[in-house]
């Protein structure tokens, strides 16, 4: 008959930053874990209508809701900073919303962790001094045009591809100079001719 032998539990990371810690004692039997840090939330202010918070979350544009706790005296909307990415180390500041049962008010907390993710230097840059900070769209069509003044369009007609073939027919002394071996440039126009020509 085999015997059982004791192994030690796993705790696994969670989201919220709660660190556990095993401790095995001498005889192995027992297991110690460490204190759980816990969130300290500070209230930051109420507002006398939801609607009037849920604004002020969007305005901001850097949270992202997780999760509801509702119970018969209140309920709670947590929130988590959206600056980096779900999967990755959270970002310890968060906050979230307790809606009183008794009254129309809203309060809202926040943790006394800091945000930890970096910002470019770039759009610090342009807060220090003033300047509204570009969308995501505005720099990728800014950057299109500035590659296409610099390396020319990013489409070729098949006018430019067959004097690129043209010129580029000869086999070059250079060795590593691209050189065309065959080609052969069919136009739709000339597609269609020959369908008709079969019919």
């Amino acid at each position: 008959m085999t015997q059982a032998q004791l192994i030690a539990h796993y705790f696994s990371d969670s989201d919220n930053n709660i660190d556990m810690e095993i401790q095995p004692s001498i005889d192995n039997e027992t297991i110690e874990r460490k204190k759980q840090n816990r969130r300290k939330w500070i209230p930051l202010c109420t507002y006398s209508d939801k609607n009037d918070v849920i604004k002020k979350i969007n305005d901001d544009g850097i949270w992202s809701k997780t999760h509801t706790n509702a119970t018969n005296e209140r309920k709670r909307t947590y929130y988590r900073c959206n600056q980096v990415k779900l999967h990755e180390k959270p970002c310890p500041a968060s906050i979230h919303v307790l809606y009183h049962s008794e009254n129309e008010c809203v309060t809202m907390y926040k943790t006394e962790n800091d945000h930890l993710h970096n910002e470019s230097r770039s759009i610090e840059i342009l807060q220090e001094k003033g300047l509204p900070i570009p969308k995501k769209q505005q720099l990728s069509s800014y950057l299109i045009s500035l590659r296409k003044k610099y390396y020319g369009a990013s489409t070729i007609s098949l006018d430019e591809l067959e004097a690129w073939c043209q010129r580029n027919s000869l086999i070059p002394d250079d060795d590593d100079k691209p050189w065309v071996l065959k080609y052969q440039i069919e136009y739709e126009d000339e597609i269609n001719e020959d369908d008709d020509n079969k019919k």
